[in-house]
């Protein structure tokens, strides 16, 4: 390897370490430290748990959740964990997506980890205490089975080994972590019913999605019943033996993945087949108004006459909130007429719109209000869907979160559902001209879904308040806004959610899975029964495979709602709804509880607490990587590199250690050395270096030279949101150049950059698909002594994403790099990044211009190849039509070289992205005669 791609692969660690680590990624969204955390310790019999002040009732019932965990899995894996688990609780998901444990951005529907480097847990609590000790112990499974299979491959003297697959991973977090629930079969009945459904021999289809968590739960559900349970642990004790977990699995099955498969999909064929006979399928039963991608949270207005619903959904990638006319489509119509009225996650001011948990709202006037995050905390929005303008946005200094915003019949009033910083979801109610707010609910219970009675003197309400809360059940309640007085509308161990009142008051639908699925209920005269001592009438409206969300009246008592089928969330309607009551299961239920505080999970004793304190940095070794070459021209080099971080990841050191001697007696002189620190703990992130760089180089305009530099470098990097930033870089250093041809040079250099970076991409399989990327990057490098440098650097990078389906889109780059004054570095330019068709690298000069047009579209959706003995099976290959034009120069443009050509990309694993380009070069005053083929790797522009 020539010393000078040496030279650059240090100078690269260095900026990796000291600028791309404080956020001075080339591309790429930010992660903003918004919030300050207190950061407290404490520690019990088998954890370090930290947690901030504000969250401190929340961290203790996370402490009992946790070793309830651990004594339970202790049993299930035989295994005790050797170290103290590091727990690190956030009480918020908004306060989650800040941590520095995991460097990536996490999106909205992730619900905790465990990092393998340090065996640390992240788990935000969000207001639900349920889902908080489900995830504990999830991610508890995930610490347990990682250190059972380290511990036997050490039994037997094995650096690896079959580690398990992520189905099994999942799948048994989810088996030893929660019961098997409506949600689950949601999921599972509707990939059986409509012929999605894999076994484990096309486990590869469904990877990494939530219908693989659940497929994986139950097929290691039924190995325990049909085979025993115990084999879930052998399965495990036996991967030193083997290469392939499929491997394991046959020798404790006897049986490979698809003589498995043969009698698990028929055993799900004879489970959920005969439920056709007695439930329907809702798209053959009801009308379709919305059918094409992810679509929640229906509700209904009127605009100039004419009914619309609004919802929110991902359709394109980013998720939005949409509008279309309450019109129901045919089986083949194309949803032509769906509006964009607000674009999410592309922009500071709607970076989420929680679109899992979140309703909206219009009143008469036509105003919606949603919230979204934008920047620190959730902001409520009001917004004039006549003006598609938004008129006014709230932020309330106490709360984190806002959700399901909903208008009172009047339209003068809100009331939401309200994440506080303590972790603590409580109703608020808010009156916007008069900007006051106020608290309705003050507990730990998880209350949702506000719907307010036509008379605006009540609201429904969703709430784990009830005795069966402890098991995960909510129930529906009605508030009396005017004295806090609360009752019962439904009772029982069943989730029920969603409550909406008809137009008139009668009626109040919500969903339930008390028959084992998400279905409608109706409950007739419901605030009457609420107040007298006569059992309730409810009604099964809805008998559906699928599962049904968020139910939303017309003022006729039409009813819309979301309904999930054949793999995606759709809205349905039905009109005059109410007329289902003359065939509907008729359910008479007492509803004799008084009492509202009905449960609360225990927290840990403080007997059982062994230290609390403020958290005190340590710093444990993270990785250690070394190298070793040998060149037969220029000899041997070598090297390591360590990084150190602490527990929580806001602080980083780096050291690398790199020799070039190519002679014993020139290692001190070619001796290497770097030294970073980053802080990522606020909201300027920052980076400082301390180096020495020296060794024989060779550039191909400077020919072959010594030099060594010594110095020192700062970086800061400022994000104003997820999506954009500036940052600075200061350079100072000594440098002595030695060319060997009685030409030497000294320079004492400083060099300062400012970028600024935006970037609001959505990719597809091989690189954007949507949106664009921004990277404007100017700079000057002066010697401070001798004025023997001096020189100006600069970049403009502009890429744009122009969207023309699901899969495909039009894209741009425009890129022009120049750098002008004494002892500038050229830029060497051609190959499949950037000038397609030219050898790599072949073109250089101190300026570089390219403008780049792609048309990138679906090629192939899935390919296999099937050997006798095994198969293979490749998806996601895609098609592009290129046309390049750029050029290198130094002094006179010399004009455009050009290539164009057709191109062929293919995601390998989601980890790199092979690249094949055929076509011709140009001048663009005549075309080559040769086509040529190009073979790369890396993702599209």
């Amino acid at each position: 390897m020539p010393d000078w791609i040496k030279k650059a692969v240090l100078i690269l660690f260095l900026i990796q370490a000291a600028t791309l680590q404080a956020q001075g990624y080339y591309f790429g969204r930010n992660k903003v430290q918004y919030t300050h955390f207190n950061w407290q310790v404490m520690k019990t019999e088998h954890f370090d748990i930290f947690y901030y002040p504000e969250m401190q009732k929340m961290a203790e019932k996370g402490a009992y959740f946790a070793e309830e965990s651990y004594r339970f899995l202790e049993q299930k894996f035989n295994y005790s964990v050797t170290y103290r688990i590091p727990l690190i609780f956030y009480s918020t998901h908004l306060h989650f997506q800040q941590t520095n444990v995991t460097p990536g951005f996490i999106p909205e529907n992730v619900g905790g980890f465990f990092e393998f480097i340090k065996g640390r847990v992240v788990i935000p609590g969000n207001g639900d205490l349920n889902e908080f000790r489900h995830v504990i112990r999830h991610e508890l499974v995930h610490v347990f089975m990682h250190m059972k299979i380290v511990n036997v491959l050490q039994r037997y003297d094995k650096l690896d080994g079959a580690y398990p697959p992520l189905w099994f991973i999942e799948g048994l977090a989810e088996f030893w972590s929660t019961t098997w629930d409506a949600q689950a079969e949601m999921v599972l009945r509707d990939a059986v019913i409509n012929n999605y459904v894999v076994g484990l021999s096309e486990m590869y289809r469904i990877n990494g999605t939530f219908t693989m968590y659940k497929v994986g739960q139950d097929v290691l559900g039924y190995i325990a019943r049909n085979y025993g349970e115990d084999k879930l642990l052998r399965l495990l004790e036996c991967v030193w033996k083997h290469s392939y977990f499929e491997q394991c699995f046959k020798e404790v099955l006897g049986m490979d993945y698809r003589e498995f498969d043969h009698h698990y999909l028929y055993h799900l064929k004879k489970r959920y087949y005969p439920l056709l006979k007695d439930n329907d399928l809702s798209e053959q039963v009801s009308q379709t108004l919305v059918r094409q991608g992810y679509n929640f949270k229906p509700t209904y207005f009127e605009l100039e006459g004419q009914p619309y619903i609004a919802f929110v959904g991902n359709r394109t990638g980013y998720s939005s909130i949409y509008m279309r006319p309450l019109k129901p489509l045919k089986f083949r119509d194309k949803e032509k007429d769906v509006q964009l009225l607000i674009k999410g996650e592309a922009s500071s001011d709607f970076e989420a719109f929680h679109i899992f948990d979140s309703r909206i709202s219009v009143n008469k006037n036509g105003i919606l209000a949603f919230s979204s995050k934008s920047g620190e905390n959730d902001v409520l929005y009001l917004y004039s869907i006549a003006q598609r303008k938004v008129i006014s946005r709230h932020s309330f200094p106490k709360l984190v979160g806002i959700y399901s915003p909903t208008w009172s019949p009047d339209g003068k009033k809100i009331v939401f559902s309200g994440l506080s910083f303590s972790g603590q979801k409580d109703l608020y109610l808010f009156e916007p001209e008069g900007q006051k707010l106020w608290q309705l609910t003050d507990d730990f219970y998880n209350d949702e879904d506000p719907s307010w009675s036509p008379d605006g003197r009540f609201i429904a309400f969703s709430s784990d308040r009830t005795p069966y809360g402890q098991q995960g059940a909510a129930n529906i309640f009605l508030l009396n806004i005017e004295n806090g007085e609360l009752r019962y509308l439904t009772f029982g161990a069943q989730e029920d959610r969603g409550p909406a009142f008809s137009a008139d008051g009668r009626f109040l639908a919500f969903t339930s899975d008390r028959k084992g699925s998400y279905n409608i209920y109706v409950l007739k005269n419901p605030i009457e029964s609420a107040f007298s001592n006569q059992p309730a009438q409810f009604f099964k409206m809805t008998s559906y495979l699928g599962a049904t969300f968020d139910p939303c009246w017309t003022p006729d008592n039409s009813l819309i709602y979301g309904a999930f089928e054949k793999g995606y969330f759709q809205i349905r309607f039905e009109p005059d709804f109410l007329k289902r009551l003359q065939k509907a299961e008729r359910i008479v239920q007492p509803i004799l509880v008084e009492d509202t505080r009905a449960w609360d999970f225990p927290a840990i004793k403080s007997s059982e607490i062994m230290e609390r304190k403020p958290y005190v940095r340590k710093y444990e070794l993270d990785f250690a990587q070394t190298q070793v070459s040998q060149d037969p021209i220029w000899g041997t080099t070598g090297g390591a590199q360590l990084a150190f971080t602490d527990v929580l990841g806001n602080d980083q050191y780096y050291l690398l250690i790199y020799n070039n001697a190519r002679v014993a007696s020139d290692f001190w002189k070619s001796f290497n050395v770097a030294v970073t620190k980053i802080s990522l703990e606020h909201r300027i992130n920052w980076g400082v270096s301390l180096y020495r760089f020296a060794g024989y180089y060779f550039y191909p305009a400077d020919a072959y030279f010594y030099e060594e530099r010594l110095g020192a470098m700062a970086t800061f990097s400022y994000p104003f949101s997820q999506f954009s930033r500036v940052s600075f870089t200061q350079n100072l250093a000594y440098s002595d150049k030695d060319w060997f041809f009685n030409k030497r040079r000294q320079a004492y250099l400083s060099s300062n950059y400012i970028s600024f970076v935006h970037d609001n991409s959505i990719w597809a399989s091989s690189g954007p698909i949507d949106g664009q990327r921004i990277n404007i990057t100017f700079g000057n490098t002066y010697d401070l002594r001798y004025s023997n440098v001096n020189y100006l650097t600069g970049l403009i990078d502009l890429r744009k994403y122009f969207r023309l389906g699901l899969r495909s889109a039009y894209a741009v780059r425009f890129l022009s790099l120049f750098n002008e004054g004494r002892e500038t570095l050229q830029y060497y330019f051609g190959g499949s990044w950037d000038l397609r068709l030219y050898r790599r690298w072949s073109l250089h000069g101190r300026r570089v211009l390219l403008i780049s047009q792609e048309l990138r579209f679906p090629l192939i959706d899935q390919i296999g190849i099937r050997f006798p003995v095994a198969s293979m099976r490749f998806s996601g290959i895609r098609g592009a039509l290129f046309l390049d034009a750029g050029n290198a120069w130094n002094d006179k443009w010399p004009g455009f070289l050009g290539s164009f050509g057709f191109g062929i990309r293919f995601n390998l694993g989601n980890m790199l992205v092979l690249r094949l380009d055929m076509g011709r070069k140009t001048d663009f005053k005549s075309i080559g005669k040769t086509t040529i083929t190009q073979f790369f790797f890396g993702w599209d522009f």
